[in-house]
């Protein structure tokens, strides 16, 4: 236990919050009696915009906790997650949407799987290792609330060390092999993305900026990834737009 919290009680706290949070954005005057805390009477000020209340993402990591946030029907996110294991946790996930009686929700509120990445796009793949392992090097060790600067130098050693909270101590090529990370040359990076649209994630939420990264290599990187990644869909979109109305 840390700050006098139990990670046993982790979930059930959670998921209480959620609902004290739900009832101040639904009503006008409301009461909570939970486990956790005990309202006996609030009400928020000014009322949220968006309605029936602001859409909601859950962060999820593994296949029980994806079913608990498909069974709301909202959306689910994450983030340190093997791509093995988010493919298997996007069936999961859609299984428990699917069995929902209540139609799902449209826009922002619609269900969706949500990826987030540290991503990095260099002209060659040597080059996108060169730099990107720094700086995922440097990404860990300031995560790990170390002191700034990060290691101007690469470490395979303190790279397992960096990630044995997170990750089980991987080297960088080991983690890079389970999808931890989206670093390569445009072509590498392009068909990463590819694999993860074809497991059904919905939206790729990047980490551009990490590490000791500079500003003109995070821009380069974004130049390239959008080269690569995103003007090709545009292109495809609007293809696949007027073919469906020539029809």
């Amino acid at each position: 236990a840390k700050l006098g919290l139990n990670y046993d009680d982790a979930v059930a706290m959670t998921q209480e919050a959620i609902e004290v949070l739900l009832k101040a954005w639904t009503q006008e005057t409301a009461t909570h009696q939970g486990h956790f805390w005990r309202f006996p009477e609030f009400s928020l000020r000014p009322r949220v915009y968006q309605q029936p209340h602001p859409p909601l993402h859950e962060v999820a990591s593994r296949p029980a906790s994806v079913v608990r946030v498909g069974s709301r029907g909202w959306p689910v996110a994450m983030h340190f997650t093997p791509t093995e294991v988010v493919a298997q946790c996007v069936r999961d996930y859609h299984e428990a949407v699917a069995k929902r009686t209540e139609p799902p929700g449209q826009g922002p509120y619609r269900p969706r799987v949500v990826l987030c990445r540290e991503t990095y796009v260099a002209e060659t793949p040597e080059r996108a290792r060169a730099e990107g392992a720094v700086a995922l090097q440097g990404f860990w060790h300031l995560s790990s609330l170390a002191a700034p600067p990060p290691p101007s130098e690469f470490s395979e050693e303190r790279f397992k060390a960096l990630t044995s909270r997170t990750w089980g101590g991987r080297t960088y090529d080991e983690l890079d092999a389970i999808g931890g990370m989206l670093i390569g040359s445009p072509e590498q990076v392009a068909e990463k993305v590819e694999g993860l649209e074809a497991i059904g994630v919905d939206t790729l939420l990047l980490v551009c900026s990490f590490g000791n990264l500079s500003h003109e290599q995070v821009c380069r990187s974004l130049e390239l990834f959008a080269q690569a990644v995103i003007r090709p869909r545009r292109a495809g979109a609007r293809v696949a737009a007027a073919s469906h109305q020539t029809l």
